[in-house]
């Protein structure tokens, strides 16, 4: 299972922390770079800087049509 999740505050953080433990691909979007320091450090999944409504961003991320 693939799981994308906009937002990297807190919560986002640790939704993606939660989805990798649990063997999802994992990617999170946001739109700053610092905000990424909330990740525990070990996260396997990919980063994507940039607002969370992108449509380039959202399918690199591996959203699909």
């Amino acid at each position: 299972m693939h799981a994308v999740i906009v937002g990297c505050g807190r919560v986002g953080a640790e939704l993606a922390d939660a989805f990798g433990q649990r063997g999802y691909s994992v990617a999170i979007i946001d739109k700053k770079a610092e905000a990424f320091e909330h990740l525990h450090p070990g996260f396997e999944g990919k980063t994507f800087v940039g607002p969370g409504f992108d449509r380039e961003i959202l399918e690199d991320a591996g959203i699909k049509e």
